[in-house]
C-alpha cells in the first residue's frame, strides 16, 4: 500500500486523554449529524467515531482536520496539549482502523461493542453524504477484519466488554463474589444492554433497572431478569443497592454526591460500589469523598482492571494474522479499482488495433465468405486479448 494513500485519521482516546478531557469533547448523535452536514456542504469526506473511550475523525483527501478538531475542543473549553492528539496517515491509518475494528486497540482488549459502534459511525457518514467510494472500501474491509477476528479467534469465543470488566471489578470489591448482591442499573441504552448481558453469568440477587423513559426500561428489563422501576425511585433504589452501574446518555451527573450520602445513611453505613460507565460522567466526582461510597469511572477500570490480556498471546497472533490478510485483500481491491480506467482504455486501444489489422488482412486476402471474414476478425480480437492479459494482470497487482 502506497505511503501516499490519502487516507487519514486524527483522534483522542483512553491512550492519550483521561475521562475528564474525553467527556468535554464527547458528542451526542445529533451533534455528529450536524458536524457531518457541515462537512458535506463543504464537499469534504468524513467519518466521526465517538465512543466513551475515543473520538476519531477519518477522512479521504488532503484536508486539515486537526485544525477543526482543535477549534471544536476550544469551543468546549478543552485544552489539547502536545501528546493528546494522535494522527495516522496512509497505510498506518488503515492499519489503525483495522485494529480498532478488531478490538485490539480497546480499553478492554477484544471488546465486542466497538465493531457495532464503528459500523454505525460509517452508516451515519453514508447517510449524511460524507462517504466516498474509497471510504466505503476501507471501512468495508475494516468491518470484515473485525468480524473475522471475532469468528475465527478465541477473542470472539470469550467476548469482553466494559460492562464485564466493571462487574469483575465490583466482584473484587465484594470479596470476589457477587452472590446475592442487589444490582441497580441506571440507563437503558446500549451500555445498559452490555451490562445486563454480563450480569447473565453472575449469581447476583435482584436487578433493578431505572430509566427516565419508562417504555425503554420495560422493554429492556423484559428481555432479562431485571425489574423496571420509575426514575423517582432513585433514592430508595440507591439505598437498597450493593452495586450501582450508571450508563445514561445524560450530558451531566444524574447521581449527586448528596443523593449518595443520603443512601449511605439509609443503609446504616454499609458500602456501595458505584461504577460510572458514562462519558460524560453521570456521577458527581465529589462522591468519592463520602465514606462508604466506592466510586469508579472508566479511567479507574483502565488502571485497575484493563486490559485483560493474560494468556491470550496466541489469540493476538491469530488476530494480527487476520488483519494482515485483510490488509492485503484491501490493497488488491484498491489497486484494481484504481487501475480500472487505465485497463479500460488499454483494451479499447487493443480492440481498435485488432479491427484495423483485421481489415488490412482481409483487404489483402481478397474474396472470402462472410464466415471466413468473421474467423479472421475473431482471431485478431482473441490474439489481442491474449497479448494484453499479462499486462492487465500486472497492472491490477502492482498498480499503473
Amino acid at each position: 500500500m502506497s505511503t501516499t494513500l490519502p487516507f487519514h485519521l486524527i483522534g483522542i482516546s483512553h491512550h492519550t486523554a483521561d475521562v475528564a478531557l474525553r467527556e468535554r469533547i464527547s458528542l451526542a448523535p445529533d451533534e455528529i449529524t450536524d458536524w457531518l452536514a457541515h462537512e458535506r456542504e463543504a464537499g469534504r469526506s468524513l467519518v466521526v467515531l465517538a465512543t466513551c473511550n475515543r473520538f476519531e475523525l477519518y477522512w479521504w483527501g488532503d484536508e486539515d482536520q486537526e485544525r477543526r478538531l482543535r477549534a471544536f475542543a476550544a469551543r468546549r473549553g478543552a485544552a489539547l496539549p502536545p501528546g493528546i492528539i494522535y494522527q495516522r496517515d496512509g497505510a498506518k491509518a488503515v492499519r489503525h482502523l483495522f485494529a480498532v475494528a478488531a478490538g485490539l486497540d480497546s480499553q478492554v482488549f477484544g471488546e465486542s461493542e466497538i465493531l457495532g459502534q464503528l459500523r454505525r459511525a460509517y452508516e451515519m457518514a453514508r447517510s449524511a453524504g460524507t462517504s466516498t467510494w474509497a471510504l466505503d472500501a476501507v471501512f468495508a474491509a475494516a468491518l470484515a477484519a473485525g468480524r473475522r477476528v471475532r469468528h475465527e479467534t478465541p477473542i470472539g469465543r470469550h467476548p469482553a466488554s466494559v460492562g464485564s470488566a466493571a462487574l469483575a471489578h465490583a466482584r473484587l470489591c465484594w470479596g470476589d463474589s457477587l452472590v446475592g448482591r442487589h444490582v441497580l442499573l441506571l440507563g437503558a441504552g446500549e451500555a445498559a444492554e452490555v451490562v445486563l448481558r454480563a450480569l447473565g453469568s453472575e449469581p447476583v440477587g435482584p436487578v433493578t433497572l431505572l430509566n427516565r423513559t419508562g417504555e425503554r426500561a420495560d422493554a429492556l428489563a423484559g428481555s432479562c431478569r431485571a425489574r423496571a422501576g420509575d426514575w423517582r425511585e432513585l433514592p430508595t433504589a440507591l439505598a437498597d443497592a450493593d452495586v450501582v452501574c450508571v450508563t445514561t446518555s445524560a450530558p451531566h451527573p444524574v447521581v449527586t454526591a448528596a443523593t449518595l450520602e443520603a443512601a449511605i445513611a439509609a443503609r446504616g453505613g454499609r458500602p456501595i460500589v458505584v461504577l460510572d460507565l458514562a462519558v460524560p460522567r453521570n456521577v458527581e466526582p465529589a462522591a468519592r469523598d463520602i465514606p462508604g461510597v466506592r466510586l469508579f469511572d472508566l479511567d479507574d477500570l483502565r488502571l485497575q482492571h484493563c486490559p485483560v490480556t493474560d494468556g491470550i498471546a496466541p489469540a493476538i497472533d491469530h488476530a494480527e494474522r487476520i488483519i494482515r490478510e485483510e490488509l492485503a485483500q484491501f490493497r488488491r481491491a484498491l489497486r484494481s479499482r484504481a487501475a480500472a480506467p487505465h485497463l479500460a482504455e488499454l483494451h479499447r486501444i487493443g480492440e481498435r488495433l485488432a479491427t484495423e489489422e483485421a481489415d488490412r488482412a482481409l483487404a489483402e486476402l481478397g474474396t472470402l465468405s462472410d464466415e471466413q471474414r468473421e474467423v479472421v476478425r475473431r482471431m485478431a480480437s482473441r490474439l489481442t486479448r491474449r497479448l494484453l492479459y499479462p499486462a492487465s494482470r500486472t497492472i491490477r497487482e502492482r498498480g499503473f
